[in-house]
């Protein structure tokens, strides 16, 4: 099963979109966009797909999802049999990284904002507390117009940017902070994405970039917040969902492509980082 490219009409004269969905239950495929999206659950419960992530939505689930993620929201059997009482209800709002010019976000008052888009691309799950929050702004944002729209908008960015408690619902990126550090990790992950399906090595990483293994290790969880084993075996995971989606892999098959040397290990380290077993996320996932 292939996520589709969906076109997203945005309407005359706004910069942003803006629309809500009353249905028995959601329709839209898995699908991804360039627009970036926020998606604010008013009622219903279900599944939902970010990426490679599977998780459990209900009333005021509030998550960000970055440019060309794919993603499918697929509500629970009542929903979808018509045996619900209640509708499936959302908020969604596209819009794309430059809806305000090239560098608004660069710009540096915007950082902290410009942080959340790159940040969204891992797509990030806000707490409902928060959601609950801001949501009289998410309720009100499509009876606005003009500039007090898009104002509010800008309000609900800010207080997602300034929100600390999240949820990061796939393998991360790097945010870089000079050019010398941008070619250092850089580096790092590149040798990372090219040869996690072998064996690597402490001593070979920090050879690489001229560090002690001690050394190394102290940089890396300072710049990453995780060890390097860690986010290894996060990307070695990342790889193998991908797998999984195609249900004429073995898992086994899977587990030796993913670079893990056994299928013990692989269940174990797939079930600690998902939640679940390889073989209940392609099931959930099919």
């Amino acid at each position: 099963m292939k996520p589709q490219l969906l076109k997203i009409n945005k309407p005359s004269g706004l910069s942003f979109n803006i629309f809500e969905q009353s249905c028995q239950f959601f329709p839209t495929p898995w699908h991804f966009h360039p627009e970036i999206e926020i998606v604010w659950m008013k009622s219903s419960t279900g599944k939902k797909y970010i990426g490679t992530s599977i998780e459990e939505f209900g009333p005021d689930d509030l998550v960000i999802i970055g440019s060309y993620v794919p993603h499918f929201y697929k509500n629970d059997s009542d929903f979808m049999e018509g045996k619900s009482s209640e509708m499936a209800q959302s908020v969604v709002i596209h819009f794309t990284e430059d809806f305000l010019g090239n560098d608004f976000f660069l710009k540096p008052e915007n950082h902290k904002v410009w942080e959340l888009l790159e940040n969204a691309k891992r797509g990030i799950q806000f707490r409902k507390e928060f959601c609950q929050q801001i949501k009289p702004i998410l309720a009100s944002l499509s009876q606005l117009e003009g500039m007090d729209k898009l104002l509010s908008f800008l309000s609900i960015l800010n207080q997602m940017s300034k929100e600390t408690t999240i949820k990061y619902l796939n393998s991360y990126t790097i945010t870089i902070n000079n050019s010398e550090e941008s070619a250092r990790i850089k580096q790092v992950f590149a040798y990372m994405m090219q040869n996690f399906q072998n064996e690597i090595h402490l001593e070979q990483i920090a050879s690489l970039v001229n560090m002690s293994e001690s050394a190394f290790s102290r940089y890396f969880k300072h710049r990453t917040r995780e060890t390097f084993s860690h986010v290894l075996t996060e990307i070695r995971i990342e790889y193998a969902c991908k797998m999984l989606q195609d249900k004429e892999i073995s898992i086994a098959d899977i587990c030796f492509d993913a670079g893990f040397q056994n299928v013990s290990n692989f269940n174990r380290q797939f079930k600690k980082i998902k939640k679940m077993t390889p073989l209940h996320y392609r099931q959930l996932f099919h």
